[in-house]
């Protein structure tokens, strides 16, 4: 028994949807950091400032931990 062969047409690639949203999520990233950004320079301007300390005491505390460990 042969089946009926569907026309190209018919078959579709099954990532057919992604292609169309490719890049979408880069953009709506975007938006949220510069919502963000836009936000946290207008509330205060110190914002900033506190949170690169912030990283800069987390990151001198996680550097610290290592050499510790290694002696």
């Amino acid at each position: 028994m042969r089946f009926p062969r569907q026309p190209a047409t018919a078959i579709r690639h099954p990532f057919a949807s992604h292609r169309r949203q490719r890049g979408s999520a880069l953009v709506e990233y975007t938006v949220v950091v510069l919502f963000l950004v836009i936000v946290l320079v207008a509330t205060d301007g110190n914002v900033i400032h506190e949170l690169v300390e912030a990283v800069r005491d987390a990151y001198a505390s996680f550097v610290y931990a290592l050499s510790i460990s290694w002696a």
